[in-house]
C-alpha cells in the first residue's frame, strides 16, 4: 500500500526550481560573456578604424570612431586626432596672426602624446615626432629672434650714420668724431651682424625671409663702405684720436619695400621695419607646419 508524503512533493518542486534558477543563471552568465566579447571586439573595431582614419588623415571620421571606442588607448588617439584637428582649425589665421603661447601649447601636447605613442602605430608615431621637431624649432627661432630684438635694432643704427656724420653743429659745420669712436661703433656692428647672419642660417625656410635677409646684406655693405670712408681720413694722416669731420653734404637713401597689401618700409625707419620683418619670420615659421595642415 502507498505511503502519502507531502514533504516529498515539496522537495521535487524545490528541486525544480533549483535546476531552472541553475540554468538561467548560466544563460545569464553566458550572455555576460558574450556581452564582453562583443564590447571588446566592438571597442578594437572602432579603434582599428579611428587609427586608419587618422593615418588617411581624415581626422572628422577618425574622431567620430575614436569617441565610439573604449579601447584602453582611445583616449591617447582622441588626444591625437583632437590636436590635428586643432592645428588645422588654426593654420590659415596663424599665417596671419601669429600665437606663440598656442605653439607651445600644441608642443606640449605633442610631446606628451609621443611619450606614449608605440601603441598608436608607426605612421601616426612618425607623425608626431616630426610634429614635435617642427613646433620646437618654431618656438625655439620666435625665442632667440626676441632675445636679438635690441641688439637687431642697434645693428640697424648702421644705416643712418652716413647722415650722422655730416649732421651740422651749432656753427653749421658738420659734427666731428674721432678715428677710434667710429671704428669701435663699425667693429660692433659687425659683430652684430654676424650674429644675426648666424640666426638668419638657423631659421626653418630662412630664403623666403626677404626683410631679414635684405637687412643683414645691406648691413654688411654699409659697414664696408663706412670703414673705406675711414681708412681715407687714417690715411690723410690723422691719428686714431684726432678730432676730425667730414666735409661737404651727404644723404644716405634707402629704397622703400613694399608688401602684398601695399604697406611700405625703410631701413632707416627702423622700428615699423623691425615689425614688419618679425612678423614676416614668424608667417615663414608657421608655413613649417604646412605638412601638418590637410585642406578641406
Amino acid at each position: 500500500m502507498a505511503v502519502y508524503s507531502p514533504n516529498l512533493n515539496k522537495e521535487a518542486k524545490n528541486h525544480g526550481k533549483r535546476k531552472k534558477l541553475i540554468v538561467a543563471v548560466s544563460v545569464i552568465a553566458a550572455l555576460s560573456v558574450l556581452l564582453v566579447v562583443f564590447l571588446a571586439s566592438k571597442n578594437t573595431v572602432f579603434f582599428a578604424a579611428a587609427k586608419n582614419k587618422a593615418e588617411k588623415y581624415d581626422f572628422e571620421t577618425a574622431i567620430v570612431l575614436a569617441e565610439n571606442s573604449g579601447n584602453e588607448n582611445s583616449g591617447l588617439l582622441r588626444d591625437y586626432i583632437n590636436l590635428r584637428l586643432e592645428i588645422n582649425g588654426s593654420y590659415p589665421m596663424l599665417l596671419s596672426d601669429f600665437d606663440v603661447e598656442k605653439i607651445k601649447s600644441w608642443a606640449e601636447t605633442a610631446e606628451r602624446i609621443g611619450g606614449q605613442s608605440e601603441c598608436l602605430g608607426e605612421k601616426i608615431s612618425d607623425d608626431l615626432q616630426g610634429l614635435s621637431q617642427t613646433l620646437s624649432e618654431i618656438i625655439y627661432c620666435e625665442s632667440e629672434y626676441k632675445s636679438m630684438r635690441a641688439d637687431i635694432l642697434n645693428l640697424m643704427d648702421v644705416f643712418n650714420e652716413i647722415n650722422r656724420l655730416h649732421t651740422k653743429d651749432a656753427e653749421g659745420k658738420n659734427i666731428s668724431f674721432t678715428i677710434s669712436e667710429e671704428r669701435t661703433k663699425l667693429n660692433g656692428w659687425s659683430l652684430l651682424n654676424s650674429g644675426l647672419l648666424s640666426f638668419i642660417s638657423r631659421i626653418p625656410g630662412n630664403e623666403k625671409i626677404y626683410l631679414i635677409n635684405y637687412l643683414a646684406k645691406e648691413a654688411q655693405g654699409e659697414i664696408s663702405e663706412i670703414n673705406s670712408a675711414i681708412d681715407s681720413v687714417a690715411a690723410s694722416g690723422y691719428s686714431d684720436t684726432d678730432l676730425v669731420r667730414f666735409s661737404g653734404e651727404a644723404v644716405r637713401r634707402f629704397p622703400d619695400i613694399s608688401n602684398s597689401s601695399g604697406e611700405s618700409v625703410n631701413l632707416l625707419d627702423k622700428e615699423k621695419y623691425e615689425q614688419f620683418m618679425y612678423d614676416e619670420m614668424c608667417r615663414i615659421l608657421t608655413e613649417t607646419l604646412a605638412p601638418y595642415y590637410v585642406a578641406k
